[in-house]
């Protein structure tokens, strides 16, 4: 009887500390952004996921229409996410950094799968 109480109290802390060490596994999103078929000069874009995942944020620079979210360091879950994207013309100023903004902010639900990179055109309103 003591023993297989033992056996089972190992078990459980065993369990506990499996639990306790998970970590959320994110793999990185990487793609192209244009607006009016051309690449898009330099931006932002974010990645929130939908409150019925355990997802992580992401979020890349818009360089030349490539990003990545590798560049800093973060990376997202499989799942839905709502994307945001902002889009500026690359020519820096002192009150904006990247320039004058091309198109208002733009949002669109997107289903992120690991290793599929997005191709994303934002369409002139």
């Amino acid at each position: 009887m003591l023993k297989s109480a033992s056996k089972f109290l190992l078990l459980i802390v065993w369990l506990a500390i499996l639990g306790c060490t998970s970590e959320i596994i994110t793999f990185p999103v990487e793609g192209s952004v244009t607006f009016k078929g051309k690449a898009i000069p330099k931006g932002e874009i974010y990645f929130d996921p939908d409150p019925s995942i355990k997802g992580t944020h992401g979020k890349a620079l818009i360089r030349e229409g490539k990003f990545s979210t590798k560049d800093f360091n973060t990376g997202v879950v499989t799942g839905k996410y709502m994307v945001r994207i902002t889009g500026f013309d690359g020519k820096p100023r002192e009150e904006a950094p990247m320039g004058k903004a091309i198109f208002s902010a733009y949002e669109l639900p997107m289903e992120l799968v690991a290793g599929k990179a997005i191709t994303i055109e934002v369409p002139s309103k």
